[in-house]
């Protein structure tokens, strides 16, 4: 019975969406023959259109996210719900079909709905995470980079406009972030891109940098100097948390050799007086 209502739920839900991309595609012939559009679209350009209203609504923040992740690409954004959607329907499909009871039914496909809707939010979250603290660690060898175009004479947006070009190979991430903050500078100023660049990544090595550029801006003071011991002082703290890791290290080993080493050498010396204990002796006093 179960299985039956999720067939007809699947064959009502195509048959919506064939339903809707008719008439949508309808309204643009109409459109098209008003307005002199003659040439037809292609193929690759009719499915991406179909594609997209899966998540039209959130197809912006979307990307952001995506972007935020590290996934460079916009066209996965409008393959990010329909490929949830298809994996929630054949997961669903797969748990029904499963002998077993209908209760383990229901436990194991509402696990998978939540699964399926939270995990890969969560990757992205992880994998902006993971990409913040790389770009913070490979920031001070930009600040020297950027310290020595100040010294020969170029401007803050001609050094953002340079290192855009030439961290291609050492960090796509980086590059991309440097890269996206020098094209903002020429629309909306150097300012707002930077502002942009420290809400993108936040963390405090940006927020620094940021704060030491705009600083630079407004009272003209030079900046050259200033980003070295910047771009010094970063290497410093992160040698300081390798250093606090390794000493967190002593004490983390601690709890395995407890578990692990411990407790089974008291029970190796315990075991055989434990065995060698004569418990008849004490019933037949009893």
């Amino acid at each position: 019975m179960i299985l039956s209502l999720s067939i007809l739920l699947i064959i009502f839900s195509l048959s919506f969406l064939v339903y809707d991309y008719y008439f949508t595609r309808k309204k643009e012939l109409v459109l098209s023959k008003y307005l002199k559009y003659g040439k037809k679209q292609p193929t690759k350009k009719k499915i991406d259109s179909f594609i997209v209203k899966f998540g039209e609504g959130n197809k912006k923040d979307l990307e952001q996210k995506l972007l935020n992740a590290g996934y460079y690409n916009k066209d996965l954004a409008k393959y990010y719900f329909p490929l949830k959607a298809v994996l929630f329907l054949l997961v669903i499909v797969f748990i029904w079909l499963l002998d077993m009871a209908l209760i383990n039914k229901l436990l194991i496909s509402i696990i998978a709905v939540i699964g399926i809707i939270i995990v890969p939010d969560l990757l992205l979250e992880m994998r902006k995470r993971m990409l913040v603290r790389k770009v913070s660690k490979n920031l001070p060898y930009v600040l020297d980079i950027m310290s020595v175009c100040v010294q020969t004479g170029m401007t803050i947006e001609a050094s953002f406009a340079y290192l855009a070009q030439e961290l291609k190979i050492f960090d796509k991430d980086l590059c991309y972030q440097i890269n996206k903050t020098s094209e903002a500078g020429k629309v909306h100023g150097i300012e707002k891109a930077l502002h942009d660049l420290s809400v993108r990544l936040p963390a405090p090595e940006i927020n620094s940098f940021v704060l030491t550029i705009i600083q630079n801006l407004h009272y003209g003071a030079s900046v050259a100097n200033v980003l070295s011991d910047l771009a010094e002082d970063m290497r410093r703290i992160q040698l300081l948390e390798i250093e606090e890791k390794m000493g967190k290290l002593s004490a983390k080993m601690s709890v395995p050799l407890i578990l692990l080493i411990m407790f089974p050498i008291v029970i190796f010396i315990l075991a055989p007086g434990f065995l060698q204990i004569d418990f008849t002796s004490f019933r037949g006093g009893k």
